[in-house]
């Protein structure tokens, strides 16, 4: 039992895919997330730099206007730092914490809650100045606003509001994104390209394999360009394995035909050889019913009691002969399938009890006892559909055979009915004999020797002659089986099993009648 197709995984092309681009894409979002975390980080530095440089700037240059309390330069000077700056409002107190100026972006003082914002501040100084001994003053050495003595006069405060880092946050997030996309398809493009280069000689190789299985042996050339050496060496072998496929189709093309003619020829001789029989059958029957004829008249004359045995041994040996002969006729109707069932109603038991009577007498001269017993639910005159002349050749054939092997102790027929439906039933007989035993190889020789040579079919002919394997045959015509028993020690028990049209039970007249004509049949055949 074959076993189901396992379902399809990925293609190759889908795999060397995953695995090209699978470690690229790892490391791509590995350096995309550490690049954007270093962005973001320099982000946040850079604004808490620019706010706290700013503070840091704007306390020297508000020195003047927080001790003068020039509240006017004061506001300028913030208004034009805030427009230059990322911050939302700048602040400046006095030590006291009151406050002596106030800028926003659309902010009160009033309205600014430093919890809200990211504050830096820086401490606006008043630093005395410091002369020199030389009595000339340095005014650029940058030593003089850090003295010890330096006062606290107030304080300047920056406040960013955290929005505007959440947006630079934004911003390098999705630019981040959008190339990060743009160079992964970019990517999965090349590697596309490069794989469908990679992985074009092998589809190449399966659409070359496909072919062959399709009765395509060309050879084609090797094409080296765009193929590896391995690649290269597969077209090499399949064009070798081509080669192979065409000398086997050419050979098995020229065994056909050789077969074919043997075949043709073997059919002619068969059916000269049915010719021949056939023809030699009629041609031999002829005399022989000529001197049978003789023969009745001489035994009508006065003879002696040695001369009356002698003429009845003549004339049984002439009827053996015609009946050999007549066998041979079936044999080779048979072997040329030309010999046809002619089915007609009749009373099957009254059948089997006239052939069986009809051998009585000759059992009786053997000092033979022949049994027939009739086993099974039979009707009282069941009538069926079929051939009754080939019906009763059958068993008629399987009783001389039992003849002609017992010399001494019994014959017994069993004829078993079972009904199948309304509309058909089982017939099988048994033959059994007390004569000698056969082999089973050798009574299976016996049965299959229609289907050997004619040397192989003399080899049985001591025994059943052409009966046996001419029974068989006349059985499986009728769509049936024969059977052989050797179970027991000494004798043969041949049984063979049909499957009948019942049709009903007749008349007792009408089957007296039809026992009367079957056994005229069976006469004649003989």
């Amino acid at each position: 039992m074959s076993q189901p197709a396992a379902a399809a995984g990925m293609s190759l092309s889908q795999r060397l895919l995953l695995l090209g681009a699978l470690p690229a894409i790892v490391v791509f979002v590995a350096l995309m997330l550490f690049f954007t975390s270093a962005r973001l980080d320099d982000a946040r530095a850079e604004i808490a730099q620019n706010s706290q440089l700013l503070a840091d700037s704007l306390a020297p240059a508000l020195e003047y206007p927080v001790v003068a309390g020039n509240t006017q330069a004061l506001e300028q000077i913030l208004a034009e730092s805030l427009k230059h700056s990322q911050a939302s409002w700048i602040r400046v107190t006095n030590v006291s914490e009151d406050v002596l100026g106030f800028v926003g972006n659309n902010l009160q003082p009033s309205a600014v809650d430093t919890a809200d914002f990211v504050v830096y501040h820086a401490e606006v100084l008043q630093e005395p100045l410091e002369m020199g001994s030389g009595g000339s003053v340095d005014w650029f050495s940058g030593q003089w606003g850090l003295s010890s003595g330096a006062l606290r006069v107030g304080r300047i405060e920056v406040g960013v509001d955290p929005s505007l880092l959440q947006a630079r946050q934004d911003d390098i997030l999705w630019s981040s994104l959008s190339v990060g996309i743009a160079l992964l398809l970019l990517t999965l493009v090349l590697v596309d390209h490069f794989l469908r280069n990679i992985l074009r000689p092998f589809r190449d190789l399966s659409g070359r394999v496909g072919r062959l299985i399709d009765g395509d042996y060309r050879r084609l050339p090797v094409v080296a360009k765009g193929a590896t050496q391995e690649v290269a060496a597969i077209h090499r072998q399949l064009n070798g394995l081509a080669l192979h496929l065409e000398e086997l189709k050419v050979a098995r093309d020229q065994t056909l035909a050789l077969s074919e003619t043997a075949r043709e020829k073997a059919e002619q001789a068969s059916n000269a050889k049915s010719e021949f029989l056939v023809t030699m059958g009629h041609e031999l029957k002829t005399p022989l019913n000529g001197v049978l004829g003789m023969a009745r008249r001489i035994a009508e004359e006065p003879l002696s009691q040695k001369q009356q045995n002698d003429l009845t041994t003549a004339q049984q040996s002439v009827r053996d002969l015609l009946m050999v002969i007549s066998d041979m006729l079936d044999y080779a109707r048979v072997e040329d399938g030309s010999l046809v069932l002619d089915r007609r109603e009749f009373d099957v038991k009254a059948l089997i009890t006239n052939c069986v009577s009809s051998y009585r007498y000759q059992a009786e001269q053997q000092g033979l006892s022949l049994d027939l017993r009739f086993i099974g639910e039979w009707p009282e005159q069941p009538r069926v559909m079929a051939d009754a002349p080939r019906l009763r050749q059958i068993l008629a054939g399987l009783i001389d055979n039992a003849l002609k092997l017992t010399s001494d102790g019994f014959i017994n027929v069993h004829a078993d009915w079972r009904a199948i439906d309304a509309g058909s039933a089982a017939l099988s007989c048994t033959v059994t004999d007390s004569g000698t035993g056969l082999a089973t190889d050798q009574l299976h020789a016996e049965l299959n020797s229609l289907e050997q040579s004619d040397a192989g079919a003399s080899r049985f002919s001591s025994h059943g002659g052409l009966g046996l394997a001419l029974v068989q045959r006349l059985v499986e015509l009728q769509g049936g089986h024969i059977q052989i028993d050797t179970g027991s020690v000494q004798g043969n028990a041949f049984r063979f099993e049909l499957t009948l049209n019942y049709v009903g039970e007749g008349s007792g007249q009408n089957g007296q009648s039809e026992s009367s004509g079957d056994n005229t049949l069976s006469q004649a055949g003989r």
